[in-house]
């Protein structure tokens, strides 16, 4: 027996060892974090509509915003509202914005909540394609009482005649909404652009927590590409967005070739690249270049001349920094931005988004001078890819039209430009493209990525 009782002891002591070593090991293991994109994106969606939406309505005199959708064809605004087959009606109330849905709502656990007033069963198989050839007009009047009992001064709807993600109508809705408000509200309608372009760029914390993570995944993503690139064997092409700006071997000749196979002596860029809570229709992109030099046999630094073009470029991230605050309109801050380099010793070379312009702008602005240039884009980023087309304050020269927004608090957005200074062996001075996504608060421009402060070295 106590044979028996000394076995079982060791044994008890044992299964407590492995256990404690297994909970150990677990515990060290690292935790994966995986998002739920389904409810991410209601997060979203409700949040905007609750916080959002009535500010915006009311900053841009909107009594009432008619957003329209038809199934099966893309709308631009799915981001905010999912799938919709009808008109959305939001009417500012004054407590809150009323949500009333005329049709069909196909958006899932991420869709639009909270509705209000929904519509008949008649109006939704009509917009439904119900026997599309038998629907009469009269079965829409409920739509147009409803407006009416309104009685909105002013009505917003999606056409624009320059910004796409503001011309979601289609031309059959827009003539079937008219017929159904009639002459008195239809010379009531506007342009929701402006509604749109509040709506969108007033971020949220959690969109910038998306944006912050999906910058961190292409962070990792970059300094894997990177660590693999091999001299003589790696195309500049096989890169993701990458651009060649300097070779010691071949000049200026292969700057655009994509078959360019990268040598020792080689400076150039890749763009950080993930596909981090992609929502499928939309997804916050990175726009942050990454420069990387590959180092000729015996040298274990940069070349003097090419890390001083690159100092004087991430220079002006601290110079700039400063001078982008909420509360200020886009002009203003470019203007503050401009003087702040310039009194550093910099000159403007204002940027046309045209190579070849551009190129002559830098080339007579820097013809007889050592000193560098530069030229300003710091434009939206978020869920898109920052087009020309993208809504929301925008500091640049062929930006001016945004000169009057407002930097609203949580703006995201691509601190972008370029500084351009003179290289020995090339003809035109060498452009660095500093560009990384950042985050403005009430404490000033955050950093939700680490700036560009070094070019990574390839032995």
């Amino acid at each position: 027996m106590k044979i028996f009782e000394k076995i079982h002891g060791a044994c008890k002591g044992i299964i407590i060892v492995f256990l404690t070593i297994l909970s150990l090991r677990v515990s060290a293991q690292k935790e994966i974090y995986t998002a739920d994109q389904d409810v991410v994106l209601k997060l979203i969606r409700n949040d905007k509509m609750d916080l959002v939406l009535p500010q915006a309505m009311r900053d841009n005199k909107i009594d009432m915003w008619i957003h329209t959708g038809r199934h099966g064809d893309p709308n631009p605004l799915e981001y905010e509202f999912g799938i919709i087959d009808g008109f959305l009606i939001l009417t500012d109330i004054g407590g809150k914005i009323e949500r009333a849905m005329f049709g069909g709502v196909f958006t899932g656990s991420g869709g639009v909540e909270k509705i209000d007033h929904y519509g008949s069963e008649e109006v939704s198989r009509a917009f439904g394609a119900y026997d599309p050839f038998n629907v009469k007009i009269s079965i829409f009047d409920e739509i147009g009482q409803y407006i009416a009992d309104k009685d909105p001064k002013t009505i917003a709807v999606n056409y624009s005649e320059w910004l796409a993600v503001a011309d979601g109508i289609s031309h059959t809705q827009f003539e079937l909404l008219k017929k159904i408000i009639g002459n008195k509200y239809s010379e009531r309608i506007i342009s929701a652009e402006n509604l749109i372009t509040d709506f969108r760029s007033r971020r949220l914390l959690r969109e910038i927590v998306i944006q912050a993570n999906t910058l961190e995944v292409a962070r990792q993503n970059t300094m894997k590409i990177l660590a693999e690139i091999r001299p003589g064997m790696t195309s500049i092409g096989e890169l993701p967005h990458s651009s060649l700006l300097y070779s010691e071997s071949t000049g200026m000749k292969n700057l655009d070739n994509p078959d360019y196979t990268l040598q020792r002596g080689d400076l150039f860029y890749v763009n950080g690249v993930s596909n981090w809570m992609n929502f499928g229709h939309t997804r916050f992109s990175e726009d942050t270049k990454y420069y990387g030099y590959i180092l000729q046999e015996g040298e274990t630094k940069m070349p003097e001349a090419l890390q001083y073009a690159y100092d004087q470029a991430i220079r002006g991230q601290w110079i700039m920094r400063s001078m982008v605050q909420i509360g200020k309109k886009s002009g203003d801050v470019l203007a503050a931005m401009i003087k702040s380099m310039q009194d550093e010793g910099y000159i403007y070379t204002p940027f046309t988004d045209t190579g070849s312009k551009d190129r002559e702008i830098i080339r007579n602005a820097l013809a007889n001078t050592d000193k560098s240039g530069f030229s300003v884009d710091l434009h939206v980023q978020g869920n898109n890819n920052g087009e020309l087309i993208t809504v929301g304050a925008s500091m640049a020269p062929f930006r001016r039209d945004r000169d009057h927004l407002l930097i609203k608090e949580n703006h995201i957005f691509a601190f972008e430009y370029m500084v351009h200074t003179h290289v020995p062996g090339r003809e035109q001075p060498l452009s660095i493209n500093i560009s990384n996504v950042q985050a403005v608060t009430n404490l000033g421009v955050e950093w939700i990525q680490p700036p560009n402060e070094k070019v990574y070295l390839i032995h």
